[in-house]
């Protein structure tokens, strides 16, 4: 291979969607991914995936695969050495070490591939929540009480119910759990004792009830546009959701006040110049009484840009790659200023609410708008990631209900 070819190395959890957009705009695509799904060969080169390597389910690895996808992306690049551009997606955010390694290695071996992620300063500034927010009420912007979980267990007789015991990494929804109560709490607390509980890895938080929103951004490390600002669906009962905080999926664009938007705008934005973030990143918040509490930003390509590319009609993985070049920030800079939504997009996770026979997977995959669609080769496991729908109409509650309407027919294939 040329080593001046326009290729990339995607990595992460599901990198299907970052494959699809890639392949699309022209780039060769090799992937590391965790499932393999089988709407992910037709768009890459080659692949490793993290399931099929290790003989392995969900169910055992979906806890720990960061130590292992590092390991892949260096498998990959030694068999193909030349690969142009390295964009990690999910599944690495706080993996510092294992990300310290990646760039080691690619130094060590001289390959030339060009690093389109933040640094890891800017990455782990990201997921410093409890600076994040200090940095936000210094910026005079309001945040939900925050405090390390160690500081938590002296003052446990004055708390304020209900609250969120959340581990500082993760993302996706996990490891976050409500807390209603002293006795719930010391429930939990022996459930996380059990897999070697470490407080200085948790905190505790002020539960917002709300409307789950987030914002994708783009960034050249000194000036930042704003893509999309989108409905969040969490833990949705529709979709089996495994947990009650569990992404399931998005709404783009979603449908708020023009302060609240405003508000989401200015604090994306101006995080996004404090971290000095480049290429596409999102930002979670929820909104309460019509003011956006941030509760997590992800410094990477987030699960909602393919429902953003479809919302808008644009491919935002070519602008990903061309923000980090000064020519490829004018043109991403000029393609946003005259890019316009034309409709509305859902995307739903569907977990199985039991296990499903393998018989019936053809059947689900067949179905239109279903995408990230499973192998048939064993059962899939109750609270298994089972499919993505991704559903486009004129109007917001249009492309919602289509959205459900697709998983209405897979709840009748597999009853």
């Amino acid at each position: 291979m040329n080593s001046r070819e326009e290729s990339v190395l995607v990595a992460g959890f599901n990198t299907r969607p970052l494959a699809y957009s890639l392949t699309r705009a022209g780039y060769e695509v090799y992937a590391v991914d965790f499932f393999g799904d089988l709407d992910l060969y037709p768009y890459v080169k080659d692949c490793l995936i993290l399931t099929k390597k290790l003989k392995s389910s969900y169910d055992l690895i979906k806890t720990d695969y960061s130590e292992y996808l590092p390991l892949l992306i260096l498998e990959l690049l030694e068999k193909y050495p030349d690969i142009k551009y390295l964009v990690i997606g999910s599944g690495l955010d706080d993996a510092l070490e294992e990300r310290t390694h990646v760039m080691n290695e690619i130094k060590r071996n001289k390959y030339s591939i060009l690093n389109l992620n933040n640094n890891l300063e800017a990455i782990k500034k990201s997921r410093n929540i409890i600076y994040i927010f200090k940095t936000l009420m210094d910026n005079g912007f309001k945040v939900p009480r925050t405090l390390p979980f160690e500081e938590v267990q002296f003052i446990a007789d004055e708390l304020e119910y209900p609250f969120v015991l959340k581990k500082r990494s993760g993302s996706g929804g996990i490891n976050i759990y409500k807390i209603q109560n002293k006795s719930d709490l010391s429930f939990r607390l022996n459930v996380l004792n059990s897999e070697t509980f470490d407080p200085n890895n948790w905190l505790m938080q002020e539960y917002i009830k709300g409307n789950p929103v987030s914002c994708t951004t783009i960034s050249n490390g000194i000036e930042s546009e704003v893509i999309s600002i989108n409905n969040q669906l969490v833990g949705e009962k529709a979709l089996n959701s495994p947990k009650e905080f569990m992404y399931c999926g998005n709404i783009v664009p979603a449908n708020l006040t023009e302060e609240v938007q405003r508000l989401i705008i200015d604090i994306s934005l101006m995080l996004s110049t404090e971290l000095s973030l480049k290429g596409i990143n999102g930002f979670d918040f929820v909104v309460k009484d019509e003011y956006p509490y941030l509760m997590e930003i992800n410094p990477r390509i987030p699960g909602s840009i393919r429902v953003s590319e479809e919302a808008m009609n644009l491919n935002l993985l070519d602008l990903h790659v061309k923000s980090f070049s000064k020519e490829g920030w004018d043109y991403v800079r000029e393609t946003l200023k005259n890019a316009k939504f034309d409709g509305f997009a859902t995307k739903m996770i569907y977990f199985a609410p039991k296990e499903i026979h393998q018989s019936l997977i053809n059947d689900i995959n067949a179905l239109e708008h279903v995408h990230d669609k499973s192998e048939p080769v064993k059962n899939i496991a109750k609270s298994e990631p089972v499919c993505t729908v991704l559903f486009k109409a004129a109007t917001s509650s249009k492309s919602y209900l289509g959205a459900l309407e697709v998983v209405e027919k897979i709840n009748r294939l597999i009853d």
